[in-house]
């Protein structure tokens, strides 16, 4: 959250002004970085399936941190291009990170919602500690030492933890998924944990299940696209001071990281589709509240439903491919769909902003957001855990 991802936003105006950007332009920087993360994502995939994330995650921090000081020095538009899509290629910073979730899906089963719900909140108290720092920084810095403070606060945490810590799967240190002893002596559970088969990209590909969820992860990547550059200048642009802004967008993010502790016990216990039907009614009420934005009630109900959606969805996200498919190729699927969430997110971001400069507004682009979480929650409404040929081949 300290790389410019949520906190890009804060960035907007003030690049905007220095640089002679218009808003489509940031728009494309957006997608510049998702359509290079969908490109390294099938790569990245399979890297986490052999070798794991202890020095991937390092690797990234590092071309991640450079780019970032890049960003402080740039003096034409263009360079934002090329530094984001080298950020981009990282796969450190994409939407659904890979990086954070395949190796958690691959340590458990039994309570994989709950591990993902301690892992993936770590996005939500970035977003907390990150949104109000950033505007802080820029309010007394400026925009381009922003970048070097969040470059250095970025691999300082990020480097250290992932190279002594992360490990491909229990499995490489002697280890079962879910901490479970392997001596009988010790614990049944290893032998009453439920049965996951392991869909290999081939198998998965085949059944409408995958079909059905890189649609729907297309249709919330679009909706993400045309909203997350866009709603802090659209709060700012109605009358609300940055600084106050950042702090509706820290309780977005809090709130985001209440809703990732409790959707990951849930997951635990409930259908995930239902689940995720309940995030795209929750952005369709916060797109309601955005719209109406008469004062600060209006502002925090709207980014905190929001965030509570977002953190709904990102569960979702992270957990319902280890879930259907298991967790022995959970890199490689998840590096095979994620450029749909990705690319429309890219396709979202600038037309955002085409659709902004030709109306003089935001308006028409949140009335198409209620469209897609419409026929999203439709969508994903007809998703069935698939059945795999081995089970088929046990009972009949």
């Amino acid at each position: 959250m300290a790389t410019g991802t949520f906190n890009f936003g804060l960035f907007v105006i003030p690049m905007g002004i220095t640089l002679g950007a218009s808003r489509s332009f940031f728009g494309w920087a957006q997608t510049i970085r998702l359509v290079a993360g969908g490109i390294s994502s099938t790569f990245i995939g399979k890297l986490l399936d052999s070798h794991g994330p202890r020095f991937l995650i390092p690797t990234a921090a590092i071309v991640i941190f450079f780019s970032m000081l890049g960003l402080a020095y740039i003096s034409k538009p263009w360079h934002l291009l090329v530094l984001f899509g080298i950020i981009g290629l990282t796969g450190l910073t994409a939407p659904g990170n890979m990086m954070g979730s395949v190796p958690i899906a691959k340590w458990f089963i039994i309570n994989r919602g709950k591990a993902l719900a301690w892992s993936t909140a770590g996005l939500g108290i970035g977003g907390i500690v990150f949104l109000p720092l950033t505007q802080l920084l820029i309010d007394n810095l400026g925009w381009k030492p922003t970048w070097i403070v969040l470059a250095f606060c970025s691999i300082a945490i990020s480097f250290p933890l992932s190279l002594i810590f992360l490990r491909r799967q229990p499995e490489d240190v002697g280890l079962n998924p879910d901490g479970i002893s392997s001596s009988p002596f010790k614990s049944t559970k290893l032998a009453s944990r439920p049965q996951e088969f392991q869909w290999t990209v081939s198998n998965a590909i085949h059944t409408k299940t995958f079909w059905h969820l890189i649609t729907f992860f297309f249709l919330l990547g679009l909706a993400s696209g045309l909203s997350e550059v866009h709603r802090v200048p659209y709060w700012i642009e109605q009358g609300f001071g940055p600084q106050t802004v950042s702090y509706a967008m820290a309780a977005d993010a809090a709130l985001a990281a209440l809703a990732i502790f409790g959707s990951g016990f849930l997951l635990d216990r409930y259908s995930s589709k239902n689940i995720a039907i309940s995030s795209c009614i929750g952005f369709f009420f916060a797109t309601n509240l955005m719209m109406i934005a008469g004062n600060s009630f209006f502002l925090f109900s709207s980014t905190g439903l929001w965030g509570l959606s977002v953190g709904i969805h990102m569960m979702v996200m992270s957990f319902i491919w280890a879930d259907y498919f298991g967790r022995t190729f959970a890199g490689s699927i998840r590096g095979i769909v994620l450029p749909a969430s990705l690319i429309g997110a890219g396709i979202g971001s600038p037309l955002a902003g085409y659709i902004y400069q030709a109306a003089n507004s935001y308006m028409p682009v949140w009335w198409g957001l209620f469209a897609i979480y419409i026929v999203a929650a439709w969508m994903v409404s007809f998703v069935r855990p698939p059945i795999h040929p081995d089970a088929t081949n046990q009972f009949g």
